[in-house]
């Protein structure tokens, strides 16, 4: 068989089977359409639903499911989530309307937020430096791809015993008192940390620091406990405005608190606002009972006696009195009372029964030996004062009452024993050492005045008055150099005592000192312009120097002020003939015989002068 036989009955094989018709099983088209139907209404479904997911014009987070120590939350769009840096958290799902989440992410410029999609974590891990114990705000946004969605916010700050515990294991106070300041910064309304912060402070006595923090919690809440330890650190600043203001408040608190109220009236005396404290103290006698009113009637006796008022102050201390009859105070104040109101009995009367009460009291007895010397009864003060000092030989005030009654009856001996008794018993007592100078150089003594006035000038060298008595003891002795010495040092320390200058311009005559002596007297025509005798002085000094200009200026001087100084006009008319001006000469010579007419130096000297001048 060849390949053309073959291909034609494959041919005839062919048509034999086309010609053959199917059998198809009954209601296969029917359910085929049906299955199709299906298809196409779920493709219209999955349409609808799809299309707003995929091209959803506004999208939009729900929220983020989160778990918190095992406590699954959903934070909401827009919330704010607080965390402790030790708790651990993980994002489990971000909800959102767009289908598949296609494009969204998270993004924040805090922590790797989105580490916590693949593990549970410290959120404090998380932080800069891991520094916990600061407060972080991050933003957690959530975008679809470059399109905020949504966001949350996220705090992470510790707790106030975390600060606490902080400041517990810090060992300085000062490092403690400063964890505490930043905390209070995080917690400015916790009352823990103040509380701590002012122990702190009055730990290292900061009371001022301590202070400021208590005032501001009152400031917030009126509180009694808060006042109490307010009071407590005024006292112990000794701020009595703060004191002041402490008591005030606690008795609006507590109005029918005596005790507290009278803390406000003593502090109110003590701060010296007299009326103020006297209205507090009238206050409290209404409310107290009469047998505890003691503190009261002497802080009125007081204020009145400050104030001028003696009347009311003695009648405030007679009831004192009356309630305790052995108190020397209130005596005492009585007698100083009816001392100042001139019953000098009545004075002395409650001064006895001071020393009644109190008979070691030196104080009181020299005030009643006082009292007695200003009465004028000297003979009974110095009686009780030499009594006194038999067992108080010591006595610094003893021995100045002395010199008072010494004074009183002028004897000098009696005083100038007190003075020596004073020094002995505080030899720094300058002004006793200088009386005891003066005193012996009166007497005529004057060895023994150089001796305590020397000793005095050691501590007060700027003493004029000492140095001036050392100046004439030395010229009376005839010991020039030591009296130069003093003189110098007199018109440096008061260039106006003139008495000096005299025996200077002697003193550096005698010497030829005349240049010395020109400076000197140079200083006191300046200390002393209108001073005659100073510029006499200048004169002859210059004109011993040479200095004829500066003479004849000082000369002028002097003649300006004296013009009638016959001694001056010579001088100056001799000075002009030596100087060549025998006009001004003859002249100054005239003038001299027209007010002393019998001068015969001037006369001789104007004739011997004319002679020269004729014309030959």
């Amino acid at each position: 068989m060849n390949t053309k036989q073959l291909s034609q009955q494959d041919k005839r094989d062919s048509l034999s089977i086309k010609g053959k018709r199917r059998i198809k099983p009954p209601g296969t088209r029917k359910n085929g359409l049906w299955i199709l139907l299906i298809l196409l209404i779920v493709i219209l479904i999955a349409g609808y639903l799809l299309w707003p997911c995929l091209n959803n014009a506004e999208p939009r987070l729900n929220y983020l499911k989160i778990v918190k120590d095992g406590e699954s939350l959903n934070l909401l769009n827009g919330e704010t989530i607080h965390f402790h840096p030790r708790d651990r958290v993980r994002l489990l799902k971000i909800s959102t309307n767009i289908c598949f989440n296609r494009g969204v992410r998270l993004v924040t410029e805090g922590p790797d937020i989105n580490s916590l999609l693949y593990d549970e974590l410290l959120i404090g891990d998380m932080l800069p430096d891991k520094e916990i114990y600061g407060t972080y705000t991050f933003r957690v946004e959530v975008k679809r791809y470059n399109q905020e969605i949504g966001y949350v916010d996220i705090v992470i700050e510790p707790l106030v015993e975390d600060w606490l515990d902080k400041a517990d294991r810090s060992i300085e106070v000062d490092r403690k008192i400063e964890v505490l300041k930043k905390a209070l910064e995080i917690f400015p309304g916790e009352r823990r940390i103040k509380d701590r912060l002012v122990k702190e402070y009055t730990s290292v006595n900061k009371w001022g620091d301590a202070a400021v923090i208590l005032e501001g919690m009152v400031k917030e809440k009126v509180d009694k406990a808060v006042l109490e330890s307010l009071l407590n650190i005024y006292e112990k600043m000794s701020n009595k405005d703060g004191v002041i203001s402490a008591l005030k408040r606690l008795a609006q608190l507590s109005p029918d608190d005596t005790a507290l109220r009278l803390s406000l009236a003593v502090a109110l005396e003590d701060a010296g606002k007299s009326s103020e404290a006297i209205m507090e103290y009238e206050g409290l006698l209404d409310m107290m009972r009469p047998q505890d009113l003691l503190p009261v009637y002497n802080g009125l006796g007081y204020l009145y006696a400050e104030t001028g008022e003696n009347d009311k102050a003695i009648s405030f201390y007679l009831k004192a009195l009356e309630l305790n009859m052995e108190d020397a105070n209130i005596n005492y104040n009585l007698s100083v009372l009816y001392d100042k109101m001139g019953q000098k009995d009545k004075a002395n009367q409650y001064l006895s029964r001071v020393i009644e009460l109190k008979p070691d009291s030196q104080g009181d007895n020299l005030r009643l030996i006082e009292s007695l010397l200003e009465a004028g009864r000297l003979k009974e003060a110095e009686r009780s004062l030499r009594e006194f000092l038999k067992s108080n030989a010591n006595s610094m005030d003893a021995w100045l009452l002395m010199t008072r009654i010494a004074e009183r009856n002028g004897d000098k001996a009696a005083l100038k024993t007190a003075y020596e008794k004073i020094l002995d018993i505080n030899p720094r007592n300058n002004n006793v050492r200088y009386n005891l100078g003066v005193m012996e150089y009166e007497a005529g003594s004057p060895d023994k005045a150089l001796t305590y006035l020397k000793q005095y000038l050691e501590s007060l060298p700027d003493d004029t008055d000492a140095r001036s008595i050392l100046f004439d003891i030395y010229k009376a002795q005839k010991k020039d150099d030591l009296a130069y010495k003093e003189a110098l040092a007199i018109i440096k320390l008061k260039p106006s005592e003139t008495d000096c200058y005299q025996f200077i311009f002697e003193y550096l005559s005698k010497k030829d000192r005349y240049s010395d002596m020109a400076g000197i007297m140079e200083t006191g025509v300046k200390a002393n312009p209108k001073d005659v005798n100073i510029r006499k002085y200048l004169v002859a000094s210059y004109l011993k120097t040479g200095k004829e200009g500066q003479a004849l200026t000082q000369m002028k001087a002097v003649l300006d002020m004296t013009p009638d100084d016959t001694v001056m006009l010579m001088q100056l008319a001799k000075l002009y003939e030596k100087q060549d001006k025998p006009d001004e000469a003859l002249a100054l010579y005239r003038k001299i015989l027209n007010i002393s007419p019998e001068n015969e130096e001037a006369e001789e000297a104007y004739l011997a002068l004319r002679l020269k001048t004729l014309p030959k």
